[in-house]
């Protein structure tokens, strides 16, 4: 019965996604009506992240005050969920890695609804997406960042890679930090295994299963204290610290270490 549920829910999330994504890319043609784009896009995406995270079931408790556009934000990074979680609480675009354009449909919808892609193996590329950081800042939306560059289980917050700081080092801008954590209820599989994607499970078996959870929570937590400082390994040390301090793991330790023992 839960797989018939979830079937009609990918369903639904499909055309809920086909609904939103045909008015955000519509923003495109409107700005010759004197239409912000930016500011278009971003409150679209917004409402699919609110509708999306209704139809997975997931409840978010925000700690905090989410910072008012143009903000440069950083954030853990657990799963693809992070996203619809984060736009659900912003009006964002994200510096995301060059695998997720590869992502079925939603690769395809953030690929072409103002995303920023990075190929962290190419310093051109981190330059170019440097670059490029300050076209997307504007009263409209602001940029977020997951600077550990991959996702885990929850079990802690990786290290961050400081190359995508250069950007607010440079122009001393406040760097706003906020983490993410999830929890299942008592009865269910724990959310490490159905919200965080941090194994080789395939993409189109780990959101089935997501869809077949009947819900979860999500907390969401940003921090008053931003940071300021023109070397960007700093910034990255300053913002994992403050981060990792507001950090609810998702599995406790003993659970990871039979976890990491037995994979």
């Amino acid at each position: 019965m839960r797989k018939v549920i979830a079937v009609l829910k990918i369903s639904l999330f499909l055309l809920t996604t086909l609904f939103y994504y045909s008015l955000i890319v519509s923003g495109k043609l409107l700005v010759f009506f004197g239409i912000d784009k930016l500011g278009w896009s971003a409150k679209f995406r917004k409402k699919w992240g609110v509708a999306t995270l209704k139809i997975l079931g997931i409840k978010t408790k925000v700690v905090g005050e989410p910072p008012k556009p143009p903000f440069f934000l950083v954030s853990n990074h657990l799963s693809y969920v992070d996203v619809w979680v984060l736009f659900s609480q912003l009006n964002c675009t994200f510096i995301a890695k060059s695998e997720v354009r590869e992502w079925p449909v939603i690769g395809f919808v953030l690929a072409t609804s103002g995303m920023l892609f990075v190929d962290r193996e190419r310093r051109r590329d981190v330059t170019r997406v440097n670059d490029e950081i300050s076209n997307h800042l504007t009263d409209s939306q602001g940029v977020v960042l997951f600077p550990e560059g991959t996702t885990s289980m929850g079990a802690e917050v990786l290290a961050f890679k400081s190359s995508l700081f250069q950007y607010p080092a440079v122009e001393e801008l406040p760097v706003h930090c906020v983490s993410i954590s999830y929890s299942a209820p008592q009865d269910a599989p724990s959310a490490h295994k159905t919200v965080c994607w941090w194994d080789d499970t395939p993409f189109f078996k780990h959101i089935f299963y997501l869809f077949v959870m009947k819900e979860c929570s999500a907390t969401v937590t940003f921090s008053e204290e931003t940071i300021v400082n023109s070397n960007r390994k700093i910034l990255a040390q300053s913002a994992h610290k403050i981060i990792e301090r507001s950090f609810d793991p998702v599995i406790d330790s003993e659970t990871y270490a039979k976890t990491t023992l037995g994979s």
